[in-house]
């Protein structure tokens, strides 16, 4: 059944619908010079806050992401149990658990912050677009910079054929079928907030 939940919501071309009757209500040209990743990318060049909901195997799982001048903030929340890690920009990272109030504390060099930054950290060139005309979804394909993806393979961005707003993120290893993507669902993006970036307040918690 994964499987096939799999095939039913991955960005697969072979079941976009061609006939031009069916093309909803974009005006997006797969082969024009027009990218929405790129406007996305020039709207956000100072920094996002962005919330997400993991698909699939990593289905239910919250992801709330910041990140901006070289720091980052990355949460994950599963079945109401939340925990987080901040790169604040002083050469180390916390890792926090809310769910078991401990914490740790680790070296971190002055590029790991981009492991967080899901947008734009891991996108190389372009490498090709497509419209999904039942849902009028435009899904765009990067490759995978391999350095901060840890393996080759591409990232899907879906927008909203109409308004070109950011609706799924999909991270598609090399090699893998379909059902070994990564599916996130994006709630709302806006612009960072300072206050995550910041170290933490661990005063309530015990080190580990």
């Amino acid at each position: 059944t994964t499987t096939a939940a799999a095939e039913s919501t991955a960005p697969a071309e072979s079941t976009a619908d061609s006939t031009p009757a069916n093309v909803g209500t974009t005006d997006y040209d797969v082969d024009g010079d027009f990218r929405a990743f790129e406007q996305l990318k020039e709207k956000y060049a100072d920094g996002y806050l962005v919330t997400l909901e993991g698909q699939m195997s990593n289905s239910g799982t919250k992801y709330t992401i910041c990140v901006k001048d070289g720091k980052a903030y990355e949460s994950s929340t599963i079945q109401g149990m939340k925990s987080y890690y901040v790169y604040p920009g002083d050469g180390k990272k916390y890792n926090v658990s809310e769910a078991t109030t401990t914490y740790s504390v680790n070296g971190a060099d002055e590029n790991d912050w981009k492991d967080s930054d899901i947008l734009f950290g891991a996108a190389l060139d372009f490498d090709h677009a497509y419209i999904d005309t039942t849902t009028n979804v435009v899904h765009e394909y990067y490759n995978l910079d391999s350095s901060v993806s840890g393996g080759e393979g591409q990232i899907v961005y879906g927008f909203d054929g109409a308004t070109y707003d950011l609706k799924q993120v999909v991270l598609l290893p090399e090699g893998a079928d379909e059902s070994s993507a990564v599916y996130f669902t994006v709630d709302s993006i806006g612009e960072a907030d300072d206050s995550l970036l910041a170290v933490p307040d661990l005063s309530a918690y015990t080190k580990e």
